[in-house]
């Protein structure tokens, strides 16, 4: 038996949906502020600016919208390639982000987050794994000590 914790399920979804969409808004904005934008001295993009405005309607407002909901599902992409999906079981655990898979089996004597970072030291106190995660205390504590790991609520002293 193991168990796995990830994001909740409505968050990706939510990630999935909501970016794309933040992003189509975000570009219908960059549209409405593209003629001030091209007549200021110097702006970063400026060219990109001017180009939207020499565009025909609907055409203009089409592609910034667009380019919008690209740039937001390239934000939502990245954002599920960096999530840190954590599996226990009593033999070891396997932390997956993206494409990379580590899977840790030895004693271990800490399992705990120091901030954002998940870490697993061994029982002659090396330091076997940090992670940079999402994931919180209440989420990771119970799994990892269903399968019979040491967690700790805080970073334990150091030897």
């Amino acid at each position: 038996m193991e168990t796995t914790v990830d994001e909740p399920s409505w968050l990706r979804t939510a990630s999935w949906i909501g970016c794309p969409l933040a992003g189509g808004v975000l570009g219908a904005g960059v549209w409405a502020i593209a003629a001030w934008v091209s007549e200021l001295p110097a702006f970063p993009f400026q060219g990109v600016f001017k180009v939207l405005t020499k565009l025909p309607q609907p055409w203009a407002t089409l592609a910034a919208v667009a380019g919008g909901l690209v740039l937001g599902f390239v934000f939502a992409v990245l954002w599920a390639h960096e999530r840190l999906v954590v599996t226990v079981s009593p033999t070891r655990v396997t932390l997956v982000r993206g494409d990379r898979k580590r899977r840790i089996e030895a004693d271990l004597e800490a399992v705990y987050l120091d901030g954002k970072e998940l870490v697993l030291r061994t029982t002659d106190g090396r330091e076997i794994a940090r992670e940079k995660t999402d994931l919180r205390n209440h989420e990771l504590a119970p799994a990892f000590a269903e399968h019979g790991y040491p967690w700790h609520d805080e970073p334990p002293v150091e030897r």
